[in-house]
């Protein structure tokens, strides 16, 4: 059977179209290269019926036309401006093109237009756009699901029947949400500062877009970063690794692109995943080379190896745009005047003058708190968390997420994203609402499944990144950043204190709305689960790293801190992810009249301090099996192997924290056993510690995003508390940066 307006494609060796709709062979459709096979009974009559569907549009369209110029000023229509956006849009693993293919197919189509009740004509493949792609792992509901945007004109010619609903089927006005955004625009220039430069303290993603925007803004910035450029803190970080040679300057924390770049590389946020700052800042790191499917994948993921190259063009760009930038420039204190910031000091004691400080430190810089506290900088401690990071063989994670059947398959994704109406609409909307790659080897076939626990009412992602929190909720950024990446490694509240305190307030009673079985509170934000009814404590897992390894994160010697990272291919042999306990104000009263503010940078440096001693000093890692953990005894034999590669030794991590954060870790383990079955087993290691989520300080600020004892003082990303993760610092970068544009425009009125 063929279509009359077919005629054989010899290279192809199938018959092509050459009637108005002709396919391009180099272009992924069902007959493009890659997909060389016999065309189906059911491609050639799903073609006949496009041509013949064609064809009544065509005299719609005409119609149209010649009415609209019958009526000359009616002749632009609302509808035209308008698309419609589709929500929760499912193939079955079977149908679907592949994890890697983020283009419309003809079994997308076929799927769009049975949910949009077609009367029997397909729809052609440019009226459906992909805006995001995930994978549903739940056992009932295994498959992709697909939020798209549909040309109104096509779906009315096919027959659309359609019910418009919030989350379901909404109207869109069509520039509202591009499949692909443009190149960014380039910010209003106010002319070039006639005075002292603007300086950003700090190469994060947060001093990076902050610069970026205001270099666009045609400003004069200078970027002091204390660590060193990715080529050689990455040779610092392979010293650490291979010879134990910690840097205090350059290392996992410090260096350009801050925390996130060596960890998983997460671009999952809470900002409003579809919001223009957001679709910005992931066009800019595509532009700088991420791969185009982080526009539309549901779960972006970039890799520490593909982190290094972004950045390194990153680097140029800004280069070229006048932007100064000073490696191994350490700055330790600002220069005041009459309460106004007016420049910096570096460690060597040279003084560079600034109009503005963009203060965009990461949340290890703990001797500018210090310096901040002493200079009367207005502080306030902010909850977070602390936990330990606990590693499973990668393969035990495939069979628990996607059984034996499945995991096996090379068709899976290499993330097992756990999608729901509330979760893919609050992805897909532009409100600012909460919302490994596998390895191309023979070797490396598996799917690289990631994990995370979800509470029943609110199941949104099977990737465990965001905390829930408890009557005092910690903020956190991705990677998960997992950061980190979310920040690199968390997503995190975005906005002012006052939004802040909010954001705390309000999943502080999410955590406390539901209950099990069991008594333990529970809550499901981005795939992390609450316990400890009694406590009312977050305990939730985060920066789950597929495919990854455990790393130092330690900046001092007599420390130990570790992290998750995970390379693009994520192809390890090992799955980590920490699972961290919500910290409240009552976990660190009694260091307040010491400390003040900085209480919490004190309860953190207590369990790194007692996890070196334990480990044992050069940075070993004190390790625990799961089952021990929970049995409170150390783990005697053979242990489990480990991903950290500079050594680990048994210790009981049950004493590393006080009774009631090591009974809510206990209490969270044995639900992840009963969501996950073979979680907790002998298989499992649990390493400590993991103690930096996100940072225990707000280095406050008032509307105008000024510190509110300061002025000219710019607090910006995850170290100043208002970020987690790569593309929320990011965003309040450019927040920051758009604020300082506007202050000089309306001065130089």
């Amino acid at each position: 059977m063929r279509c009359m307006s077919w005629t054989a494609w010899p290279s192809l060796q199938q018959p092509a179209c050459t009637c108005s709709h002709q396919l391009n062979p180099r272009k992924r459709s069902p007959f493009a290269a890659g997909h060389v096979k016999e065309v189906t009974h059911r491609e050639v009559q799903y073609h006949n019926q496009v041509c013949v569907n064609s064809r009544r549009r065509t005299k719609v369209q005409a119609g149209s036309t010649a009415a609209a110029k019958s009526r000359p000023g009616k002749a632009s229509s609302s509808r035209k401006a308008e698309k419609w956006r589709l929500f929760e849009v499912k193939l079955p693993i079977e149908d679907d093109p592949g994890k890697d293919t983020h283009e419309t197919s003809v079994a997308l189509c076929s799927a769009v237009a049975l949910k949009l009740k077609c009367k029997g004509l397909p729809l052609p493949l440019e009226a459906v756009s992909v805006i995001r792609k995930s994978f549903d792992a739940r056992a009932k509901h295994r498959g992709f699901a697909y939020v798209v945007d549909i040309d109104p004109e096509a779906a009315r010619a096919a027959g659309a029947c359609p019910r418009f609903k919030s989350g379901q089927l909404e109207r869109l006005p069509h520039e509202a949400a591009p499949a692909i955004p443009q190149t960014p625009r380039k910010a209003p220039a106010v002319g070039r500062h006639k005075q002292n430069p603007i300086v950003v303290v700090g190469s994060g993603p947060a001093g990076l877009f902050a610069a970026l925007e205001l270099a666009e803004a045609n400003l004069p910035v200078v970027i002091l970063e204390r660590g060193q450029p990715v080529e050689a803190r990455g040779r610092d970080i392979g010293a650490l690794i291979v010879r134990r040679m910690l840097n205090p300057d350059s290392n996992l924390c410090y260096g350009e692109g801050g925390a996130g770049t060596w960890s998983d590389g997460k671009l999952t946020t809470k900002v409003g995943r579809n919001s223009d700052p957001v679709r910005r800042v992931l066009h800019t790191l595509y532009t700088f080379g991420a791969p185009q499917n982080i526009l539309v994948a549901g779960k972006p993921h970039l890799g520490t190896d593909r982190l290094i190259k972004i950045l390194q063009a990153f680097r140029k760009h800004l280069t070229a745009l006048g932007v100064q930038i000073h490696f191994g420039s350490c700055v330790t204190d600002l220069v005041l005047e009459h309460d106004k910031a007016v420049g910096v000091k570096l460690r060597g004691g040279e003084i560079i003058p600034a109009s503005k400080v963009v203060l965009a430190v990461g949340h290890s810089s703990r001797a500018m708190y210090e310096t901040l506290a002493a200079r009367g900088i207005a502080l306030s401690p902010k909850p977070f968390a602390l936990g330990l990071r606990v590693e499973h063989p990668q393969a035990l994670i495939d069979n628990i997420q996607y059984g034996q059947e499945y995991a096996a398959a090379q068709a899976l994704p290499d993330y097992a994203e756990v999608s729901s109406h509330t979760a893919m609409h609050a992805a897909a909307t532009h409100s600012p609402a909460s919302s490994s790659s596998q390895s191309q080897s023979k070797e490396e076939e598996q799917a690289v499944p990631d994990y995370a626990e979800v509470s029943p009412q609110t199941a949104m992602h099977a990737a465990a990144t965001q905390p829930v929190s408890s009557s005092s909720s910690p903020s956190h950024a991705e990677e998960e950043e997992g950061s980190g990446q979310g920040s690199l490694h968390h997503q995190a509240e975005d906005g002012g204190h006052e939004h802040a305190q909010h954001q705390d307030r309000r999943q502080a009673g999410a955590a406390a709305s539901s209950s099990n079985n069991n008594g333990s509170k529970q809550s499901g934000r981005n795939g992390s689960r609450n316990v400890n009814a009694r406590e009312g404590r977050g305990v939730y897992s985060f920066c789950m790293c597929p495919g990854g390894q455990i790393v130092p994160t330690t900046t001092n010697p007599e420390e130990l801190c570790i992290n998750g990272m995970s390379f693009s291919r994520r192809n390890s042999l090992w799955a980590n992810s920490a699972l961290v306990v919500a910290v409240q104000p009552p976990d660190w009263a009694h260091l307040e009249h010491q400390h003040g503010a900085l209480a919490g940078v004190a309860l953190q440096i207590q369990a790194e301090r007692l996890a070196a001693r334990l480990g044992g000093g050069n940075l070993v890692a004190p390790v625990q099996r799961v089952t021990d953990f929970l049995a409170g005894q150390l783990s005697s034999g053979v242990l489990p192997s480990s991903s950290y590669r500079l050594g680990v030794k048994s210790a009981g991590l049950h004493e590393v924290y006080s009774p009631a954060i090591s009974q809510a870790l206990k209490s969270a383990l044995q639900q992840f056993e009963q969501k996950l079955p073979g979680f907790v087993s002998d298989a499992g290691l649990l390493h400590g510690v993991e103690t930096r989520t996100s940072s225990p300080v707000r280095i406050d600020r008032g509307l105008d995003l000024q510190s509110l004892s300061t002025a000219g003082l710019y607090p910006c990303g995850e170290g100043a508390g208002y970020a987690g993760g790569i593309v929320s610092a990011a965003v309040d970068g450019m927040k920051i940066a758009q604020a300082i544009v506007q202050d000089l425009a309306m001065n130089a009125q």
